[in-house]
This record gives structure tokens, sequence and C-alpha cells, in this order.
């Protein structure tokens, strides 16, 4: 499985050099890359929706067939009815969903790409990921040990601001352990102030690298001005490290901020693209959420205009392709995830969000899908009616000896052979054809030998 990450990760370096080491913009050379490599996918689904098209009609046309009844027997007798002209049609419903779920794992695999840019968009000698983690989680207690409270001027200010470096240690992983939070096997565990905590080294979903990215790049400079401030006790930075015993904390932070050009740049102006939106410095990161919101709500309009779905209706009348948590809902919950995660996520969802909307668009004209309209139901409902203009089979019972109506039989039962004596004579039962259906059957003409009852077989 690595092999597949390692590829991805070419492509993603190569977009780097493209972009000119630019993140954002790499991200949407690398968007463009995978809609490319997944447009095999893509044009098998788009052509499953052409034949889905297709079959509409003929499928509304048997649903009203049956429309008011919804007893199982019905049911099953519809459901049946429907996958027959499926197969007479060379349409499969699965045919749609089966280039989706192969897409679902490397859409998972893309958006790891794309949080962990440390491991597969640049290579850093002699850099470890999960110990460097580690470092960081330490620095960060050892910084709140350094706090002046007496440089804040209410009690709220300073719990901010000992929250705000929280916020930052959490994203490298960090846990007090405490009787019911155990510290597992193999983590680093240090102490301040008495208290034991773990680091978790690499947290899931890679988010601990942007974070340790962004200390990278910015820790330094962020730190010189708290110390300015008076709001940082500048003499924690002589202290040695836990983790790395020879080297101080000043020496940990010259060390990274010697990384800092073998990174991307994840800046455009002021905005640093590693940081999540919020309402408080970074208020313009809430640009991001808002457009990925707009950019997955007209997606599914596009989708919807260009798949022939706008003015569908299923036989009850239910618009076809979703309702308002399928228009408003899921762009929200992609919103509400944008808006918890490192800009960079959400810019990467917009990018692939706009190309997506593009490609659709493309197909639509290149290769268009039916609209299905009120005419097409109305021809489906009329050829149906027309293949039901069958002959009918009803079932007879006559003497042996009775000849009358062999030209019409289709199948036969009973004693066929003659008997000498008629009180053995058996009766036999004859299946014949009638008129077509639409048609008024005529009265067959009252026969000695036939019986009053007769039984019709569709």
């Amino acid at each position: 499985m690595s092999f597949i990450y390692d590829i991805f990760s070419y492509i993603m370096k190569g977009c780097l050099f493209i972009s000119g080491d630019h993140y954002v913009i790499a991200l949407f050379f690398f968007a463009l890359a995978m809609m490319i490599l997944l447009l095999p996918l893509a044009l098998k689904q788009h052509n499953s929706q052409i034949k889905m098209a297709k079959v509409k009609p003929k499928e509304i046309a048997i649903r009203e067939k049956y429309k008011g009844r919804n007893d199982r027997t019905t049911q099953q007798k519809m459901t049946m009815e429907i996958q027959e002209m499926y197969r007479e049609n060379g349409y499969s419903q699965f045919s749609g969903c089966l280039p989706l779920l192969i897409q679902l794992p490397i859409i998972m695999i893309l958006f790891a790409i794309v949080r962990q840019p440390m491991t597969y968009a640049v290579d850093i000698k002699d850099f470890n990921i999960e110990n460097e983690s580690k470092v960081a989680v330490e620095y960060y207690e050892a910084q709140k040990e350094a706090i002046v409270k007496d440089k804040f001027e209410t009690e709220a200010e300073y719990t901010e601001f000992v929250n705000s470096i929280i916020t930052e240690q959490g994203k490298l992983g960090v846990a007090e352990i405490t009787e019911d939070n155990k510290a597992p096997e193999g983590a680093f565990c240090f102490k301040v102030n008495d208290k034991e905590y773990y680091a978790t080294g690499v947290s899931a979903g890679g988010e601990n690298e942007m974070a340790l990215s962004n200390l990278i790049i910015t820790g330094k400079d962020d730190l010189q001005s708290l110390i300015d401030e008076g709001k940082i006790d500048g003499s924690f930075l002589q202290k040695n490290s836990v983790t790395n015993p020879e080297m101080t904390y000043q020496q940990i932070l010259d060390k990274y901020a010697g990384y800092k050009d073998e990174l991307p740049v994840y800046n455009i102006g002021s905005l640093n693209f590693l940081n999540e939106p919020d309402f408080g410095k970074n208020i313009w990161l809430m640009l991001i959420p808002v457009l990925v919101f707009l950019s997955s709500f007209f997606q599914t309009k596009v989708s919807r205009r260009f798949s022939g779905a706008a003015n569908q209706t299923d036989a009850n009348g239910n618009p076809v392709g979703g309702g308002l948590f399928m228009e408003v809902g899921m762009p929200l919950i992609s919103a509400i995830f944008a808006y918890s995660m490192p800009a960079t996520i959400g810019v990467y969802w917009i990018w692939r969000t706009l190309l997506g909307m593009g490609q659709t668009i493309l197909l639509a004209k290149v290769k268009p899908i039916p609209v299905v309209t009120e005419e097409a139901i109305a021809e489906a409902k009329k050829a149906m009616k027309a293949t039901q203009k069958k002959k009918k089979v009803i079932t007879i019972e006559v003497d042996e000896d009775d000849n009358s109506y062999d030209d019409m039989i289709v199948e036969k039962s009973g004693n066929s052979e003659k008997s000498g004596d008629p009180t053995q004579r058996k009766p036999r039962r004859i299946e014949m054809l009638t008129a077509d259906e639409d048609e008024a059957p005529a009265k067959n003409e009252s026969s000695d030998e036939s019986t009053e009852e007769t039984s019709e077989n569709e």
C-alpha cells in the first residue's frame, strides 16, 4: 500500500515544482492531476448516468402501473418487472456505484497526502517527525511555565492566552496522565510541575505535521514578540530539553528555523494557510469554509442541471436526485469540517469541487445526458401497453373425442387415447388462446361436450 502513497507523493512534489513551491497553488495542480488520473472512472459513471436516463421513462411507467398498490406481493412484482426491464436494456444499477466505491479510498489517500506535507511534499534530511513532534509538545509545556501572569490586565486575558498555547500543543498531540487516562505503552512521558504528560506522537490524520510546520515557520518570531511584550520570560530558552538533553530550547528553535527554507510557502500575503479559520486573528481565513459551502452548494446545482435531473420526478411526484439535505445539509457539513481544519484542507476541497463542476459541464456538453420529459414517459407507457396486447391463454375441459377445438390448442393434458367404452372416456383439458387483451372476447358457442367451467391464465 505504501507504494501508492509514494506515487502520489511524487505527483505532489511535481506540483510544488510547477507552482514555485507555493503550496496553495500546488494544491490546484494536484487536484487537476488527480481529476485527470480518475477521468476513466468519471467517464464510466457518466455513461452509466446516460443509460439510467434512457431507461428512466420506462421505470416511471412501470411504477405508475402499480401506483397506489403497496402490498408486498405487488411491490415484489413491480421490482422484478423493473429489474427485467434493466436487464433487457443492458443497464445495471451498480454500474454507477462501482466508480464511486473505487474513488473513495483514493480520495482518502489524496487527503492524507495534502494533510501530511512534511511526509509527502518535502524531504528534510535527518528529520524525524514523531520525535520532533514530542520535542515541540515539551517546548509548549515549558513555554506555559514561562508565562508572566502579571503582564495580563485581566484573569480572562491570561486564561485565553494559556488556552491558545494548549490549543497549539494539542494539535501536536499531548495528554495529561491521570487515573482514567493512562499513557499507552511506549509513549514518550515527561513531567512538569509534578504533573505527568505523554505525547501521542504523530496524531491521526496528520494535522500534527501542519502544526509542526507552523512552529518551524513562525515559532521563533512569534515567541520573540511575546518576550518583547514581557508576556513570556525568555530565560526558559536556556533550559535544556528533556527529550534532547544536549540541546536548549533556544537551540531547538534555531534548528527549526533552519528548516524554514526547505518547507513550501504556505502564505498568501499575510494569510497563513496552516492556521485554522477563526473569528480572531485568522478571521480572513473564515472565507475558506464559506467558499467550501458555496462551491459545494453550486456543485449540487450543476450536477442536477447537467445530469438531466432538474425537472425529474418519480412516480409519486418526488424530485429525483435528493432534497434539502443534499442541497444544503451536505455543503454545510463540508463547511463545518473546513472550519475545524487547517485552511489548506479547505483550499484543496474548493479546488476539487470547482474542477469537478467543470468536468461535469464538459462531459455533459460532449455526451449529453437525456432529459426525462413527460413526452418520453408517455411514449414509454404507450410502448408498454403495446407489448401487453398479446393473446391470453384459457383452459377449457372437453370430452376426449371432441376435436372441434384442436386447431386452437396450445397445450393439452389428460387422457388422449380413444376408448371404445364411452363410460371410460376421460375428459381432457385444453389450453388455447383468446383474442387480444384490449378486444372484447367473443363468446364461445356452447357444446354438448364442453363443460361450463373455464379458467383463465395470463
